[in-house]
């Protein structure tokens, strides 16, 4: 879905904004505290149902208002809107019929988020890695969602049960049902891995020289043994009912981010791991059968000047959406063509589009 509207009521200080989205790039130029990423938050919101930066609804929401809405339109007339109350359920649209799950939007808008915690991607723990990854399957792969769902159950309930005094014996169906399901996971995960990689290989040669490599852990037998799940989950057994939880299986799968054999996060700076992980969100975006959203907030910060020219002048030979806030003007002056572009600037939470410069070079 290519936005060609965006309408926002009551989202953070703004009270009301109305863009006119342009079908490939929107630049959004403002100070600090203005409300650029206010606006990302409102196109996140109708991909995702929540924002990325708080999964509760009063942040978000203005000052001495009970809520907030935010309604899209895309070139083919399709509709799509959000509103959220701090005192009634959410409600979903999409052309004007509600939609009963979060899920509905994700697959209408798939939306990729640039921001200034795209950092825990490398510094945090395997879950945020994990998430990337099944954002890109449940995209790709129809089933995967309701599969991944199934093992959190099987996991939920075998996690409860080492909480009690069951024997081993107990155990043996809940750990046959939850190795299967997870070796249906860990096969949909590896075909769609080895294509993630090889997009993301052309992706990071065209934006930096910046040597990376990426690789896939199925959440058992790292040392590639050849240990099947329900054998470990047999050996492990005492261990996991003293822990009192499941120390294997697809739930610990990992993503593995290396560079000349050391992990990223010892040896890259911040620029060079925000234009690797940058790489990575444009490899997922490859792959989907349809155009991503991408929303960018505050794109200079961290990346030097060659690597903000090589980033545009990719994405202007790539499809796709964008919409890209700086404090600063950016330099745009290799390719991205007038009619490709829109240009706005806020202040105090009023948007403005910026007409002087739609024909500009530079914003």
């Amino acid at each position: 879905m290519i936005l060609s509207d965006l309408k926002t009521h009551h989202l953070r200080t703004i009270t009301s904004a109305h863009l006119p989205l342009n079908s490939r790039f929107n630049f959004i130029i403002g100070p600090n505290g203005s409300g650029k990423t206010s606006i990302l938050e409102a196109l996140y919101l109708l991909s995702c149902g929540h924002s990325f930066r708080s999964r509760e609804i009063a942040p978000i929401t203005s000052y001495e208002q009970d809520k907030l809405t935010v309604f899209a339109q895309s070139n083919d007339n399709a509709t799509i809107s959000i509103q959220k109350s701090k005192a009634l359920p959410t409600q979903i649209k999409l052309n004007n019929q509600f939609c009963s799950t979060t899920s509905q939007l994700a697959y209408a808008l798939p939306c990729q988020i640039i921001y200034s915690d795209i950092f825990q991607i490398i510094d945090a723990s395997s879950s945020i890695r994990r998430a990337l990854l099944d954002w890109g399957l449940f995209h790709v792969k129809p089933n995967y969602l309701s599969l991944w769902k199934e093992y959190k159950q099987v996991l939920k309930q075998r996690n409860a049960l080492l909480k009690q005094s069951y024997s081993y014996d107990y155990f043996i169906p809940w750990d046959k049902q939850l190795s299967l399901l997870a070796e249906q996971l860990d096969c949909l995960r590896k075909d769609y891995f080895e294509l993630w990689n090889q997009e993301f290989i052309k992706v990071l040669s065209a934006l930096t020289n910046t040597p990376c490599s990426i690789d896939y852990y199925k959440g058992w037998d790292k040392k590639q043994t050849g240990k099947t799940l329900e054998s470990l989950l047999a050996e492990h057994f005492h261990s996991d009912k003293h822990r009192q939880y499941t120390q294997f299986g697809a739930h610990h799968a990992d993503l593995i981010i290396d560079t000349n054999d050391m992990k990223a996060k010892h040896a890259l700076s911040r620029g060079q791991q925000k234009i690797i992980l940058i790489a990575l969100k444009l490899a997922q975006g490859k792959l989907l059968n349809q155009n991503c959203l991408y929303l960018f907030d505050d794109l200079p910060a961290e990346l030097d000047e060659l690597h903000q020219t090589n980033l545009l002048n990719y994405l202007s030979h790539n499809p796709g959406q964008f919409v890209i806030t700086s404090t600063t003007p950016i330099n745009i002056d290799f390719g991205i063509e007038s009619g490709e572009q829109g240009s706005f600037t806020i202040h105090q939470g009023i948007i403005n589009l910026d007409v002087s410069r739609e024909t500009s070079a530079t914003l």
